[in-house]
């Protein structure tokens, strides 16, 4: 049985694991790359993400959707090692506890060439806890708020990077802040690069919002805005014109069951997608 803990009438917080075809990516990630005995891996994740969902109750966290690895399962994810491999920095923004990050690290990807910044510092350093690297790993983490450009931290990403994954992040946000936001992420971007990259996976929509209806009304998961292909097209189109930078956009819907704190289940939407700078 789920919590009854919610988020707008869907379950928010869920104590057993989802089923392990969910999970076994994650498993092996903690086997393999943090050196975790098997039968040590549930006890040690369950105490960390429960440390992680008091920091924040994130319904990635309390639905253990951090362990989703789907970066894997991108199209684009091959070419994401290959990259980096010849050089090129990633950033994860809103990167979590550092999940992606490890395992773009575990299948290839220089350590030194991947970055990730987050809002909340606890994430951070809890995902030093949950795959035992604290001493070992090397990407650069910088705790910051993309919504404020004046963050001293932050200023350390600028002009450095190729490629930035956003996964469950710009989904947080309503229209206006997630202009601000990818105007703040453009400044990360190495000056004068070819194929800058955005692109990840989040909450989406085969019904946009109005944007000045959604502005008036708030409406929307607590005021967010989701998106279909079309939608994040004139999101990018806002953000290149305060960038003076042109991208293209290109996505698609899936969808999946979300379950309902009365019982039963509703369809959720995901749009996984990938912008690049023309």
């Amino acid at each position: 049985m789920a919590s009854r803990t919610e988020f707008g009438g869907y379950v928010k917080y869920q104590h057993e694991l989802p089923e392990k075809a969910f999970y076994e990516k994650a498993w092996h990630l903690l086997d393999k790359y943090s050196g975790i005995p098997e039968d040590e891996i549930e006890p040690h994740v369950r105490a960390v993400r429960d440390k992680a969902f008091a920091v924040f109750n994130y319904p990635c966290l309390g639905r253990w959707r951090f362990l989703d690895l789907y970066i894997t399962t991108h199209p684009q994810y091959q070419e994401l090692l290959d990259r980096t491999k010849a050089g090129a920095t990633l950033l994860d923004a809103g990167c979590c506890v550092g999940q992606a990050l490890r395992q773009l690290a575990f299948d290839g990807a220089p350590q030194e060439n991947l970055a990730g910044t987050d809002l909340r510092p606890e994430f951070i350093d809890l995902g030093y806890d949950l795959f035992r690297d604290r001493d070992s790993f090397k990407a650069k983490f910088v705790a910051g708020s993309v919504l404020d450009a004046d963050d001293e931290a932050l200023r350390a990403l600028d002009g450095t990077v190729d490629i930035i994954h956003a996964a469950s992040f710009f989904h947080l946000f309503g229209w206006d802040d997630q202009v601000t936001v990818g105007v703040r992420l453009v400044k990360f971007f190495k000056r004068g690069i070819d194929n800058a990259t955005v692109l990840g996976r989040q909450v989406g929509t085969d019904k946009p919002l109005d944007v000045e209806e959604h502005r008036a009304s708030g409406t929307g998961r607590q005021g967010r805005y989701h998106h279909n292909e079309a939608s994040l097209q004139k999101l990018w189109d806002f953000i290149g014109e305060r960038t003076e930078t042109r991208w293209k956009v290109q996505a698609e819907l899936s969808y999946e069951a979300d379950l309902l704190v009365e019982g039963g289940e509703v369809e959720r939407i995901l749009i996984r997608y990938l912008v690049r700078s023309v």
